[in-house]
């Protein structure tokens, strides 16, 4: 007689059913509109909740302290289940100073709520796992205290509120403190709350002085940090400190020191001087595997980088990089051409600057855009790019300066650059601030974004991460035109574009949803409301018939004029709508 019972260790039939797939069945879900989602599916079992809790509880949480009472409430029981919270502090005034002090122990005590009920949880499972209670071990709970990983906090506001927030955020593995103006903070009491800590960054728009001890006391108590970054900004800092802390780091990899700030000035004493020659001695010494090594002084450029690339300084601390951080005053064309003759092939460029900086014609930055096909990362957001970089057709108009003078005139023009392609076409993030032609004495023409974004989706389709900087609020309004118009929609061919920052405005630039829902996911664009919004995005681009032929008539006559200039570029760019 055969049993009809089959062994536990026999091997599971194969699934009948697609929707017996978890990654099948997470695809299927896909196209099932969010409401529906939120509404219906989640509550048919548990598999199909968990595929779906993402659309439930957010991942990531920006607190801004201009929030109303009901986003307060909305956000408060969902701190439990995030892994990264963002704080911005925007107090200028006394009243907005008020309002957010009330709303700081509002988010206080969430978080303290939060961080007590994880440690319960915790404790529940030891207890539950000690007594072998196995009705509960293993069990997964639908919504499980979550510790916070990742957590920023920026804007203005005491330096004091760190170190209330620090003895809830022990779990914590990347802590971001910014601020607007002067601060200080103090190294060994962040590293003693947040002892699980892999990245930091502390910086400041003006100032940050690193004040203290960074390590204890007691040569007992002290033992080798989890530590992989650290990014200092425009801070003060007592260098042999420093030195003696990475002596605790054996795994650091990164390590940015970015316009150190200076406190003795004019006359600087022995303990506030930088030596990046000594620095790369000790960090030598230690045989910290670094990947990226970064070091400038603000306004004073005791570090010659191109001297530090033909001694092979560098290469010596950092033999794999592909990573390259420069501050602007130490940027040289013989820096550039000394960087590309390095055997290690550079993937990744970043420049770092106090305050905006704007680039001349005659920058090797182009240069070296148009000729290194393998960077993959670019990110200069406080460094202009001169918009007629970008501009191969020609499309922006020609800046007419009025009663200027022909010297005047004949300057200016001088300024803009020829333009060129990009040969990085695999770039995966860009971060860039643009100069338009004729600065403030243009008006802001709908040629300008259009051309920057054109550019942007044909030369670097593969962007997961974009980032549009203004170098002051008169260039920031060629970037408020999110209408179709503006050509901001043309950004919807990046197709594997993850993250998008464009600059804020001082008002609302979008009126109509049918303007921005090209952003959102397919699943929407298939509601109702969806397939309205596409009527009108149709209804507005068939009046542009006239004016597209209009623009066709222009591009023929600009191209016999340029004549043979631009026929080297075989890609051909669409920019207009």
């Amino acid at each position: 007689m055969t049993s009809s019972m089959s062994s536990p260790h026999q091997p599971q039939p194969a699934p009948t059913s697609p929707i017996e797939i978890p990654e099948l069945l997470e695809k299927i879900h896909a196209f099932i509109p969010l409401r529906t989602l939120r509404h219906s599916v989640i509550y048919v079992c548990r598999q199909w909740f968990l595929i779906n809790r993402h659309h439930i509880t957010p991942r990531e949480l920006v607190w801004e302290y201009h929030y109303q009472n009901e986003s307060m409430s909305k956000a408060v029981p969902i701190l439990a289940y995030l892994g990264r919270i963002k704080l911005y502090f925007r107090s200028v005034n006394q009243e907005q100073c008020q309002v957010e002090n009330r709303q700081w122990k509002v988010f206080f005590n969430a978080l303290k709520g939060t961080h007590t009920r994880r440690l319960q949880h915790l404790q529940q499972q030891r207890d539950q796992e000690q007594g072998q209670d196995t009705k509960m071990v293993g069990r997964r709970l639908l919504y499980e205290p979550t510790p916070i990983l990742d957590f920023s906090l920026s804007g203005t506001y005491p330096s004091t509120k760190v170190y209330e927030l620090i003895p809830y955020l022990s779990h914590v593995t990347f802590l971001r403190i910014d601020q607007n103006w002067d601060h200080h903070v103090y190294p060994y009491k962040i590293f003693q709350g947040c002892p699980h800590l892999l990245r930091l960054y502390v910086g400041s728009k003006t100032r940050v002085e690193m004040f203290g001890d960074w390590l204890p006391s007691a040569p007992e108590e002290q033992q080798p940090f989890t530590l992989r970054e650290l990014i200092l900004h425009n801070a003060y800092l007592k260098q042999d400190r420093l030195e003696e802390f990475l002596g605790f780091t054996p795994h650091l990899t990164d390590l940015h020191l970015s316009n150190l700030s200076i406190k003795g000035r004019p006359v600087i004493l022995p303990d506030q001087r930088y030596d990046c020659r000594a620095l790369i001695a000790v960090i030598k010494s230690l045989g910290l595997p670094l990947k990226t090594f970064h070091f400038s002084v603000y306004m004073r450029h005791q570090v010659s980088w191109d001297a530090l690339v033909d001694e092979d300084l560098f290469k010596s601390i950092c033999q794999d990089s592909r990573e390259w951080t420069f501050a602007m005053g130490d940027l040289t064309p013989q820096l550039f051409q000394n960087i590309q003759c390095l055997p290690n092939t550079i993937t990744t460029l970043n420049m770092v600057n106090r305050h905006t900086a704007y680039y001349t014609p005659d920058s090797k930055l182009h240069l070296f855009l148009c000729t290194s096909p393998q960077l993959l990362h670019l990110r200069i957001p406080r460094t202009t790019y001169h918009m007629s970089y970008l501009d191969l057709y020609r499309r922006i108009p020609s800046v007419v300066f009025g009663d200027r003078s022909t010297v005047a005139q004949e300057t200016e023009a001088a300024r803009y650059p020829v333009p060129g392609v990009w040969a990085c076409r695999g770039l995966r993030t860009l971060h860039i601030a643009f100069e338009t032609p004729g600065g403030h004495w243009t008006n802001i023409r709908l040629e300008y974004p259009r051309v920057a974004f054109g550019y942007i989706v044909k030369v670097c389709p593969a962007l997961i991460e974009l980032e549009i900087h203004a170098p002051n609020n008169w260039e920031r309004h060629a970037f408020q035109r999110y209408d179709l118009a503006g050509g901001f929609c043309l950004l919807a061919g990046l197709r594997d574009l993850e993250r998008l920052r464009v600059p804020e405005g001082p008002q609302k630039n979008v009126d109509k949803l049918h303007d921005m829902d090209w952003m959102t996911s397919p699943r929407n664009l298939s509601s109702s409301t969806g397939l309205q919004n596409r009527k009108e995005r149709r209804k507005i681009v068939s009046q542009w018939r006239g004016l597209l032929l209009a623009e066709a008539h222009k591009d023929s006559k600009r191209l016999k004029m340029l004549g043979d200039e631009f026929q080297r570029h075989e890609v051909r760019l669409g920019y207009g709508l």
